[in-house]
């Protein structure tokens, strides 16, 4: 085709055109999306109406085209003027204005526009799609933050507008952009292809809310504005790559905003045709030319109908695995509970059978117990103590204080409470899924039973002390959780039956444990010493009485003796009771009746000895009456001898008068005593 002003004056029509269409169906789709309040029809609008700036862009380039044809014609008519005429204006290089402008527009008006377009895209995309996310589930209160557009038959109508005007313009502007002079049109039919495939997301989120659900209504928030962040990094890396694309002399650069992903859509042939030119070109055979290819090429869109067909009609058959259990629901409503095996039922969407394992599920009702499970062979695993580190999820709960700990009573006083962590695994199964699938959404369901479970977990464990969780209590306090939270879940009709649940550990935080290992350690001390006690008591008493229970049994019978109240009218009764105590001591044998015996004797003893000193005494009386001088120089004589027994005795003869006596007390050669009967002394 001739580039001449002629034929870029069409391009410049059909961009004009191009521009009223897209701002046409952008305007359409944003009072829809106003007074209908769907969010993703609104981004979707600021997308088309975004496409109104390269059809804007094209319209004035084209027509620079032209005038830039029509400056060129004039100077060629006037150059051959000049020729023939050799006239002073020959070579009207300079006077090409338009020309320049067209030079400037490709150099610094398409590229400036393709990014300033690029970064309004991504703008918009990055605070569409925060605001999309946030409407995607439920808040803390449960409430769904997803509005639901209300006007569905707009939604559809609009929807199937977008899809065959921006289709049917898009295919007719993209077979324009096969004549080379026309190649940029591309860049206007990829945003008019654009709003087409928004406007079939459209009709298709809404056919899907027909069949009960909203799964992809509730997703194109996201999406759409996904898809506005693609488009526009595509023109940015479009951007760079044209800076580094080498092109030939007097050829038009591609716009940056032509995207080529948009491009395939609107002309998928001449991708197929690339495709095929290169496969060709690979084996050396021409297999676009072939007939086969030809016939695939023919019937390639009834090929493609037939096997989405196919793939449709599959969807008739559904297959629920061993360990789950299906729903049948059709048309958005419950029809029957169906377990394992192969089920033929209505196409999608019209009907679905949605599974569910009902094995074993766990969640947490406390903090997340140390995962040991994953350690290698060979590692060693750190022990669990109170002051390790268990889990950085872990989660406080208030407990009642020990007695030892309460705070004092009166005006300013302020009540304990003490802060336990917990391990409190919750493992349940599924027994009713009709009620376990219409408890919540299915990315709510374990969080509710958690919830549910964690308020009875807290409730419960307010009311009992850290002494008692802590100690021997708590396979009580296990026992009593358990059936609270299973009297929970039933309340609540969850469809759940509790298989297992517990408090598996429980410690204090760890900056306290040391101070509860020291109360642990002095509460052990003191048992331990109560056990000494009792243990030498044991002793003690085994030793006193033989046994412990004999020793009870006389501690009884004296306890007996102490209550009987003294006078002579029970001096009977003691007497009795004593004999009693005195026989059962005798026969228990233990060193109580050792010392009883040994008693006995010294007390025998002693009073046989002092009766012998009587007697002894009487028969002294008997001889000093008989004859008292001689009985008086016998007994003096008898303490002389014992007094003397000891005392040194000096012999000296008589009439001695000088008084001075030198003696020498060193003993030599004395033998035996001299008053003792047959002694003998020798003195050398």
């Amino acid at each position: 085709m001739k580039a001449d002003h002629l034929t870029y004056q069409r391009a410049a029509t059909v961009s004009v055109w191009g521009l009223l269409i897209q701002l046409g169906l952008g305007l359409i789709l944003l009072i829809y999306s106003i007074l209908g309040a769907d969010h993703a029809a609104q981004t979707a609008a600021i997308f088309v109406l975004a496409g109104i700036v390269p059809w804007l862009t094209l319209a004035i380039v084209f027509d620079q085209h032209r005038r830039e044809r029509l400056e060129s014609l004039e100077a060629e008519t006037l150059d051959a003027q000049s020729a023939r005429e050799a006239s002073a204006f020959a070579g009207t290089d300079d006077l090409r204005v338009q020309a320049g402008r067209l030079a400037w527009m490709h150099r610094w008006l398409v590229p400036a526009v393709s990014l300033a377009l690029a970064a309004g895209l991504l703008a918009v995309a990055f605070v569409r799609f925060r605001s999309g996310a946030a409407k995607l589930g439920f808040d803390k209160a449960g409430i769904d933050q997803f509005a639901k557009p209300d006007d569905r038959g707009w939604a559809i109508a609009v929807g199937i507008a977008l899809a065959v005007v921006g289709f049917v313009f898009a295919r007719f502007v993209s077979g324009m952009a096969k004549q080379k002079v026309w190649q940029p049109l591309r860049g206007g039919s990829a945003y008019a292809v654009g709003a087409s495939l928004l406007g079939v997301a459209m009709v298709v989120g809404q056919i899907f809310d027909l069949a009960n659900t909203d799964l992809v209504l509730r997703y194109l928030q996201v999406i759409i504005p996904g898809f506005m962040g693609l488009v526009g990094i595509e023109i940015v890396v479009s951007f760079l790559l044209n800076l580094y694309r080498p092109r030939k002399v007097g050829e038009i650069p591609r716009p940056a905003f032509d995207s080529p992903i948009l491009s395939f859509v609107a002309s998928p042939d001449r991708i197929a045709k690339t495709i095929g030119e290169a496969i060709s070109y690979q084996f050396g055979v021409d297999v676009t030319g072939s007939w086969a290819y030809r016939l695939v090429a023919r019937y390639v869109a009834l090929l493609v109908v037939v096997g989405a067909l196919i793939l449709w009609l599959l969807t008739c058959f559904a297959v629920v695995g061993a360990g789950e259990r299906g729903l049948r629901v059709r048309s958005g409503q419950f029809i029957e509970e169906v377990g394992p095996g192969l089920y033929v039922k209505a196409p999608w969407p019209f009907e679905v059978i949605e599974t569910h394992p009902v094995g074993v599920n766990i969640a947490s009702d406390g903090s997340p117990g140390m995962n040991l499970t994953n350690a290698r062979p060979g590692e060693r695993v750190p022990v669990i103590l109170w002051t390790n580190e268990h889990n950085k999820d872990e989660v406080y709960s208030v407990v009642q204080p020990s007695a030892t700990g309460q705070g004092g009573e009166g005006v300013g006083a302020t009540r304990d409470l003490a802060l336990i962590k917990t391990e409190i695994p919750l493992v349940y199964t599924i027994q009713d899924l009709k009620a376990f699938d219409q408890l919540a959404q299915p990315d709510f369901r374990e969080d509710l039973i958690r919830a549910a479970s964690q308020r009875q977990v807290w409730a419960f464990l307010a009311t009992i002390s850290e002494e008692q969780l802590l100690g021997p209590a708590r396979a009580e306090a296990t026992h009593e959780l358990s059936r609270r939270i299973e009297d929970s879940l039933k309340s609540m009709s969850s469809g759940v039956s509790v298989v297992y649940t517990g408090i598996e550990g429980v410690h204090p935080p760890r900056e306290a444990a040391e101070k509860y290992e020291a109360l642990v350690q002095t509460s052990l001390q003191a048992q331990r010493v109560v056990e000494d006690a009792r243990a030498a008591e044991a002793t003690t008493l085994a030793n006193a009485a033989g046994s412990v229970e004999k020793a009870r049994e006389i501690v009884a019978e004296i306890e007996k003796l102490r209550a009987i109240p003294p006078g002579a009218e029970n001096d009977a009764a003691r007497m009795a009771q004593d004999r009693k105590i005195d026989e059962l001591i005798t026969g228990a044998g233990g060193s109580a009746a050792q010392a009883l015996a040994q008693a006995r004797a010294e007390r025998w003893a002693k009073v046989m000895g002092q009766r012998g000193r009587s007697e002894a005494y009487q028969g002294q009386l008997v001889a000093y009456q008989a004859n008292p001088l001689y009985y008086k120089t016998s007994r003096y004589l008898d303490v002389l001898a014992e007094i003397m027994k000891t005392t040194r005795v000096y012999i000296v003869p008589d009439g001695i008068d000088n008084n001075w006596m030198n003696i020498d007390l060193q003993d030599k050669g004395v033998q035996g005593d001299v008053f003792q009967a047959g002694s003998t002394v020798t003195n050398p």
